[in-house]
This record gives C-alpha cells, sequence and structure tokens, in this order.
C-alpha cells in the first residue's frame, strides 16, 4: 500500500457553520472545518455518482482509504490556523478578535406567530457563521475566502472499490463506474443549514505534493509512511493542527475538549451517538517531539512515540 498527498483549497460560496456549542441563543460555530464533514459530503456525492444506494459501504470505504487534515481558513496566501501563545489564542498571526472581526459574523431569526404576526415565544435564535469574503470596512474590496487543508489517499482496491491514482489525480471505481476525484470534489456542500444554502464550497486548487515536510503548505511537521498508516512528525514548540486524543504522558499546554459525534447504526444514517473521549484541540502546543498517526476516526491524532 501506498499513500500520495493532495493540497486542497476550496473557495467559500455561501455562509459556512460548523457546529460548535451554544450560548444562550447563540449557535456559535467553529472557526475550521473538522474532516468529517468533508467524509460525509464525499460519500454521499460519491455513492450517487456511483450510482449506489449503499451510503455505508461507500462511507466506510473512504474512511479506509483516506486520511484528512482539517480545513482552515485562507486568504489566498495566510493560512489561519489557531496557535495558544503568551498573548493568548492566535489565528495565524491574527489575535482571536482581529480574527473574529474579518471572518465570522452572524445571522438572526426567529419564528412568526401567523395570527398575530408576531414572533413566537422562546423562538429566536442568532447562528454564527464564517463568511464567504472578508469583513473590512466601507469602501474596501471584498476579498474572498478559501478553506485550504490535506488529503492522503491509499492505492488499493476492495472487493467492489478500489482507487486508481493517475498523473496529478485519483479516481475511485466499482468496476463499473470511474469516478475522477477533481471532478467528485469540484462542488461540495457541508455543515449546517444547509437548506438556506449554507456551505456550499468549490474547489480551486488540486495539487499532487511530494513533500514531506509540510511547512511551505501552511501547516507543521514532516510525514511519512509506515505499516500502511500515515506518521506524522513534530517538533517541541510546534501546535497541532487537528484534534489529538487525551494522552496522560502526552506533555502538551493548550485546552482539552470532549470529541462526540453520530455515527451510522442498524437504525440508520446518525442514529448512534460515539465519543471520541477527551482530545487536545487544534493549537495547542507540544512540550517535547512527538510522532502521531492520523486514525480512520476522521482525522483525529493518535500519540505514537
Amino acid at each position: 500500500m501506498s499513500w500520495h498527498l493532495y493540497s486542497l483549497t476550496f473557495r467559500l460560496k455561501s455562509p459556512l457553520h460548523i457546529g460548535f456549542h451554544k450560548v444562550m441563543h447563540l449557535f456559535r460555530t467553529r472557526a475550521y472545518v473538522p474532516a468529517k464533514p468533508f467524509w460525509g459530503a464525499l460519500t454521499a456525492k460519491l455513492t450517487q455518482n456511483l450510482k449506489s444506494s449503499n451510503y455505508r459501504e461507500v462511507g466506510e470505504f473512504l474512511k479506509k482509504v483516506m486520511r484528512f487534515s482539517y480545513f482552515y481558513l485562507s486568504d489566498g496566501n495566510d493560512v489561519f490556523i489557531p496557535k495558544y501563545t503568551d498573548e493568548g489564542l492566535k489565528f495565524g498571526s491574527l489575535p482571536q478578535t482581529e480574527f473574529e472581526k474579518r471572518f465570522i459574523s452572524s445571522l438572526a431569526s426567529t419564528s412568526i406567530e401567523p395570527y398575530s404576526f408576531t414572533a413566537e415565544e422562546g423562538m429566536l435564535h442568532e447562528v454564527e457563521f464564517i463568511s464567504p469574503y472578508e469583513i473590512h470596512k466601507e469602501n474596501e474590496e471584498p476579498k474572498p475566502i478559501f478553506l485550504k487543508g490535506l488529503l492522503w489517499i491509499s492505492e488499493r482496491s476492495e472487493e467492489k472499490l478500489g482507487v486508481q491514482v493517475n498523473e496529478d489525480n485519483f479516481s475511485i471505481t466499482d468496476g463499473k463506474n470511474d469516478v475522477k476525484f477533481s471532478d467528485l470534489a469540484n462542488t461540495l456542500q457541508i455543515g449546517g443549514e444547509r437548506k438556506y444554502g449554507f456551505g456550499q464550497l468549490k474547489l480551486e486548487e488540486f495539487i499532487e505534493v511530494n513533500d514531506q515536510d509540510l511547512d511551505h503548505l501552511g501547516f507543521k511537521g514532516r510525514w511519512k509512511e509506515d505499516k500502511d498508516e500515515i506518521r506524522l512528525e513534530l517538533k517541541r514548540n510546534e501546535f497541532i493542527w487537528s484534534h489529538v486524543k487525551y494522552d496522560s504522558d502526552l506533555k502538551i499546554k493548550g485546552s482539552i475538549e470532549p470529541i462526540v459525534g453520530r455515527d451510522w447504526s442498524d437504525r440508520g444514517a446518525g442514529r448512534e451517538l460515539r465519543s471520541h473521549g477527551l482530545c487536545w484541540v487544534p493549537g495547542s502546543i507540544l512540550m517535547e517531539d512527538k510522532t502521531f498517526k492520523i486514525t480512520e476516526e476522521f482525522g483525529l491524532w493518535k500519540v505514537i512515540s
């Protein structure tokens, strides 16, 4: 088995809400996109393109052959990955407050009582979102926002599905239908509030990367293939750019949170709650050199050594 690395850049075509937590009536958004929304969008679209109805089978195959990074906001030049510093949380070189001024907005709405045309009690809510354009001062030209991330793909075949790597692209096939990844990912819709048009993405750049050093892509560390898995080597004082599963021996400083999601069950999609336990959040700082494995669990990292 061999792994190939690709750099992906999407342009945000509409507001994007990635569910985080709720404060009073405000539904907050994360300032980055974890791997699972991309996996879900690719699974749904690939299943349809293969003229299949077995979403679970296609999704499990993609989990085996793909390893995602998280996707972070970019202005086309800089990648705004969170990092804890002595001056507080920063995104790239921007303080958190400046970052949120430029990229985060919100929309308030409520349900209307049809007989009185007044707001229904308790129905006021406000949704934070990542704006598709930088929020600048009046008369400034708006600049588009991008999402940048990494994707590793394994060239392998199973009973019904397989991956074929070609020059500058790869295809997923079931023996009858071949779907190029560049076509599959050309347009995607991810995140919350999709029925209102949120989360529209357009693939702007899809490049194979032949370098194991990730710094020039805006990410920290080096990657290598080991025992059919992806390993990431990070140095002391470098920041993590995914959630890392809690390990009592890991020397790190930052923030920690529980990761819980909905998975497949015999009753259907999203019917089973699954906990991935406590995880260190992106931006936490390593206090020692460490090697991590990118797991099948939607881009989560696990300490190896």
